[in-house]
């Protein structure tokens, strides 16, 4: 019989920093990667970049951007990518992802301090997520610096320079880099909204999916609603989304552990027959 709390139970004797990329594994793959949010977060994560204008244009690409003609499946490309990372860091095979990753990247000559945003959307965005919805009961200390250290090792790996060696210089960065350098461009915007309509219509049946798209809204921090073209969520709206990622915070807190979660499993099976239906289209 399977221990109700075998994903703690590991979780207790291993360090979030010597242990980054099993902790985050368990944390954000397993214990919270319930497909729908974890796919909610990622694509979160990737609308904050839209507010660079010079990030909007390698996406959108005056509308011919892979994340606006094929959304899903480059959103799931994506998330497969990061079910590979947190299998296999940054070891032997985790280095060979990355380099195969950089080889894609590279013939668009990405400046260093444009990676190091990125990456600071998925090392520090999951703090931000909860301490504004959750506060104290939120992510904990050793959750939150496990997906730090993790995506830390991944920028070395990818060469990134001057990455901030804690959350707080990197949070601090990362909002002086928005004050900084966002600013509004229909492109970006464009990408915002096809993340917002792929994940409503995803896990929502129709009625609801110009509500799912409001919560996904609301996910946005309010000061980047009008640089990123966000229509800004009612006031239910906004108490709601709120509301959901608490409680479900909480919910993982006390109830059993889930069966162990892969990214990989999950969504490369439905890249798979999105290319399947394009085939036969």
């Amino acid at each position: 019989m399977r221990n109700l709390f075998w994903a703690r139970k590991e979780l207790a004797n291993l360090d979030p920093v010597q242990d980054a990329r099993r902790y985050a594994q368990l944390t954000f793959e397993t214990r919270y990667g319930l497909p729908i949010f974890i796919h909610a977060l990622f694509s979160v994560a990737f609308a904050y970049n839209m507010g660079d204008p010079r990030i909007a244009s390698v996406l959108y690409r005056e509308g011919t951007g892979s994340i606006i003609k094929n959304t899903r499946q480059r959103n799931f490309e994506t998330l497969v990518f990061f079910g590979l990372i947190y299998e296999h860091g940054d070891g032997p095979e985790g280095q060979r992802i990355i380099q195969r990753m950089q080889n894609i990247h590279r013939h668009f000559r990405i400046p260093n301090e444009l990676y190091l945003y990125t990456l600071a959307t998925l090392a520090c965005l999951p703090r931000r997520l909860s301490e504004r919805f959750a506060g104290q009961d939120g992510l904990s200390k050793d959750e939150l610096e496990s997906q730090f250290q993790l995506w830390l090792r991944v920028g070395k790996m990818m060469g990134i320079q001057d990455i901030p060696q804690t959350q707080d210089a990197y949070l601090a960065w990362m909002l002086d880099y928005e004050k900084t350098n966002f600013s509004h461009t229909p492109g970006g915007e464009a990408v915002v909204q096809a993340l917002a309509v792929e994940w409503a219509e995803y896990w929502f049946p129709k009625p609801l999916q110009g509500i799912a798209e409001s919560l996904f809204y609301a996910l946005i921090d309010p000061e980047l609603y009008e640089v990123l073209g966000v229509p800004k969520p009612s006031r239910w709206e906004a108490m709601i989304a709120g509301q959901l990622v608490k409680g479900f915070i909480k919910a993982v807190r006390v109830l059993p552990d889930v069966p162990e979660r892969s990214l990989i499993k999950t969504f490369s099976r439905n890249i798979d027959e999105l290319k399947l239906k394009a085939k036969l289209a």
